[in-house]
């Protein structure tokens, strides 16, 4: 459920400190060419030059942090991070930035109570609480995830994203019929929200309106065809529908984009011992053990 990285943006005037005839600013200036053109490593080095000149540069620090972040290093983007807040402790962006960090490192406490911190400095930034409603809703905390988004909505009503987000959350409570509307709602803001297609076909199921899910679910697939998830949700509704042999058709979609999707096979087995193909049930049974028991590439 996580969507793309918000890059923090902060203008301060550029110092003028130098070492060997070039100044802080000019490095800083320097780093965020190279971030631009995504040279994110050169970035990283000329922001620490400019740091080295200046120890107090806040946006270095931030924009360090950032170019971290792009090389999936969150640990060193932290430890930026903390160092801007202790010079600058009154951004409410930085916090944001740093519950970001955090929440990519698991920490999801952490990161709530920076999301908390960055609400309470700027109550009206939407983003706040839709990235603090997704850490609630990894939590388990679904109904204090919807409540966030609500407020996410609130302030801005047109991003696709929270009316989908916050469908998520209603889905998990089984709250179907409002889930529905936020999927719809979706749809309507953006069209081609193709996980909207995916979260009316899921409800659509729960609510046994099967022919309406199948034909959300065949919408999403031809939208993207390379997420396994589609492909299960419609192979499970064509089960009910007692179409086994097309369910055992998309449970293999789905393993072929991911062979190590366990619950797949185990899907497909039911379908084959539908059909009567015991033998292949039973092959199916063990390659989803096989596949459980297997170590998660990292």
């Amino acid at each position: 459920m996580i969507r793309g990285l918000y890059l923090l943006v902060i203008i301060l005037a550029l110092p003028f400190y130098t070492v060997k005839g070039q100044s802080a600013g000019a490095f800083f200036s320097s780093g965020t060419i190279k971030m631009k053109i995504k040279n994110f490593n050169g970035a990283a080095d000329d922001f620490s030059k400019a740091i080295e000149i200046d120890p107090k540069y806040v946006a270095a620090y931030v924009s360090r942090a950032t170019t971290y972040q792009h090389l999936n290093d969150y640990f060193a983007a932290i430890r930026d991070y903390n160092k801007a807040i202790k010079l600058q402790p009154n951004d409410a962006d930085i916090y944001f930035s740093r519950g970001y960090a955090e929440q990519h490192t698991n920490d999801y406490d952490a990161a709530v109570k920076d999301y908390d911190k960055a609400i309470t400095i700027n109550v009206s930034v939407a983003k706040y609480y839709d990235y603090r409603g997704e850490v609630k809703y990894i939590k388990g905390d679904y109904n204090g995830a919807r409540k966030d988004y609500d407020k996410a909505i609130e302030i801005s009503p047109n991003i696709p994203s929270f009316y989908y987000d916050r469908g998520e959350s209603e889905f998990m409570l089984k709250e179907y019929a409002q889930a529905l509307k936020d999927y719809n709602k979706t749809l309507e803001v953006d069209d081609n929200y193709v996980y909207a297609y995916w979260g009316l076909a899921k409800t659509k199921d729960k609510l046994k309106d099967l022919n309406g899910g199948l034909a959300d679910a065949t919408k999403s697939i031809s939208l993207n065809p390379n997420v396994p998830d589609f492909f299960i949700t419609r192979g499970l509704i064509k089960k009910q529908l007692q179409d086994y042999y097309g369910a055992a058709q998309d449970y293999t979609s789905a393993i072929e984009l991911d062979p190590g999707l366990s619950i797949a096979y185990t899907y497909r087995a039911v379908a084959k011992e539908k059909m009567g193909d015991s033998q292949g049930a039973v092959q199916d049974l063990n390659k989803a053990q096989r596949t459980k028991q297997q170590p998660k590439k990292k």
